[in-house]
């Protein structure tokens, strides 16, 4: 089946780019003798009017033949007016860039498609609100953001956009608040932000309150050894399902069933993860749940009900150290709690990588917290440098620590300006990847990008499966990926592709004469050396990722 949905992504693209050409050199009255998808011999065709159309044997190209594109061709006076080389300059342009500029637009149409998907988005309520952020103090968790500056809001998302573009700039939020409508000024943040793949050093500004529409589920810490939690035998990480007959769902549910309790005595029942040892034959790490009861009797007093409980969010809990990183060498166990980085407390687990991502491979100094003692060591980030089985550079800082607090969110909403919304992401999305692709090329040229990152047809092949065994939506956002690279490459200056042809016409222009049949052939043998270097490189670093033994021969044999 990868072959079969190889050749379709590739034959889609093909035709697309083809059709742009075909298109227009028709609509300006230029006689087209072939349209071909694929190179070599011929496998099926028909001929219609004056233009044969053929399926060739090898997918990974196609052609449009048009009268009097080669100097070959035999053009007399009174076929000139349908030849392509009589049209006017510009129209010459126009019929050369509609192959690469149809492949950069054909992602819209394809990304318009895959986010028709999202007919139901998260509504507009607050899950979390990130302390030292413009909202904090402001927004509470379970807001319901109704309006944005007068603008009506029904999802999440339109939160977010209007936030992003509006930094620096006071926002008035009218919430929904336990029944109140409440107006509140936020002034977004002017927040610059890295742009994946990281190593393209790419950012962009935008603008942040400091909200998140995932709230924690009831994953609990144990404050304190001697509290009543741990008088009630309770453990970091068991998650709370109800408690004094109520359901719980998230912490913050929790937290105000906990509030209204002042000393007495309530059930909890609790789901307590157990590890599996060598679960399917050691292929995995599995944990079950074994249900539990316990009565917890929270101390009397005026602080919150979690507090007197001896409970806390499991959020700043290290559930997991990866063996070998200088996190697990200085001797950060599971269940250990973090308590500073470089001597700030840590709020959240999300805000504390933040921090260690931003000072890179700076030396950090972290405390924690074991049961009652305090602990702390000096580290590094370990470096990790490398390139994936799909071509992608990695250059990175990787954290050897992990948190275990799964998130919810609200039920989904209906998402009432679906069009709207498909047609403004998928050009969003559409630009994002032009703009990816732009960078990854100049940082290959400046030398900042190793050629390692190129990958060719193989590469293609193998992600092509991939994506369609997750589905069509990814299989719909590789094929719009691999079109905006083909666009692009295609307008690169290199003769034998259409940015070579632009060359030719640029140079014609400023002469005001075309260029002779011998510069043509010299130009065009030199782009087509520098093509099969680029194939080369390719093909050797799809070779090296799919049998990396061959790759390691090749390399010792050099």
């Amino acid at each position: 089946m990868d072959v079969l949905y190889f050749v379709v992504l590739v034959g889609v693209l093909i035709f697309v780019h083809e059709l742009g050409h075909f298109a227009w050199a028709k609509f300006f009255g230029v006689r087209v003798l072939r349209f071909s998808l694929g190179f070599g011999p011929r496998l099926i065709g028909f001929r219609r009017g004056e233009t044969e159309y053929v399926l060739a044997a090898i997918p990974l190209g196609g052609y449009v033949r048009m009268f009097g594109e080669s100097s070959a061709d035999a053009v007399g006076p009174e076929e000139e007016e349908r030849s392509f080389q009589g049209q006017p300059l510009w129209k010459k342009l126009i019929i050369v860039v509609a192959g690469p500029a149809m492949n950069l637009v054909f992602p819209i149409v394809l990304y318009f498609v895959v986010f028709l998907g999202d007919a139901e988005l998260p509504p507009p309520v607050v899950g979390t609100v990130f302390p030292n952020t413009p909202a904090y103090g402001k927004l509470v968790p379970g807001d319901r953001i109704l309006r944005v500056d007068g603008a009506d809001v029904g999802t999440f998302y339109d939160v977010n956009r209007i936030v992003e573009r509006s930094p620096g700039r006071q926002l008035a939020f009218s919430v929904d608040r336990g029944g109140e409508t409440l107006t509140i000024p936020i002034t977004p943040d002017l927040t610059r932000v890295a742009r994946e793949p990281p190593e393209l050093a790419l950012y962009e500004d935008v603008g942040r309150i400091g909200i998140w529409k995932y709230q924690p589920s009831a994953v609990i810490g144990i404050a304190s050894p001697s509290g009543p939690a741990a008088a009630a035998r309770l453990r970091t990480f068991d998650v709370v399902v109800s408690a004094a007959g109520q359901p719980i769902d998230t912490w913050r549910t929790l937290e105000r069933t906990l509030d209204a309790n002042r000393g007495t005595s309530c059930p909890v029942t609790f789901l307590r993860p157990v590890r599996v040892d060598h679960a399917l034959g050691g292929l995995v790490e599995m944990d079950v749940y074994e249900p539990r009861v316990t009565t917890l009797t929270p101390d009397p007093g005026t602080a919150s009900g979690a507090e007197r409980a001896g409970l806390e969010s499991a959020d700043l809990y290290v559930s997991d150290v990866t063996v070998g990183s200088p996190e697990h060498y200085m001797g950060l166990l599971r269940g250990d709690r973090l308590l500073t980085l470089d001597g700030r407390r840590t709020v959240n687990f999300r805000t504390f990588l933040e921090d260690l991502n931003a000072g890179r491979g700076d030396e950090h100094e972290l405390a924690w917290r074991r049961g009652d003692e305090q602990m702390g060591a000096r580290f590094r980030l370990q470096h990790e440098r490398r390139v994936t089985d799909q071509g992608v550079p990695i250059d990175r800082y990787v954290v050897g620590m992990q948190h275990w607090v799964p998130m919810r969110t609200e039920p989904p909403t209906e998402n009432e300006s679906l069009l709207t919304y498909a047609v403004i992401r998928a050009f969003e999305k559409t630009w994002e990847l032009t703009e990816v692709t732009v960078y990854t090329v100049i940082r290959l040229l400046q030398g900042r990008l190793s050629v390692d990152a190129i990958g060719g047809p193989l590469t293609i092949f193998e992600v092509a499966g991939e994506a369609a065994r997750e589905g069509p939506s990814d299989y719909l956002s590789i094929m719009a990926f691999v079109s905006i690279n083909l666009g692009l490459i295609n307008l690169m200056p290199i003769p034998m592709l259409d940015g070579g042809h632009l060359i030719f016409f640029f140079f014609e222009g400023v002469s005001r004469r075309r260029l002779s049949p011998r510069v043509r052939q010299y130009a065009s043998l030199a782009g087509l050396l520098v093509l099969i270097v680029l194939m080369v490189i390719a093909f050797k670093n799809d070779i090296e990722r799919q049998w990396p033994e061959l790759g390691d021969r090749f390399g010792s044999e050099r």
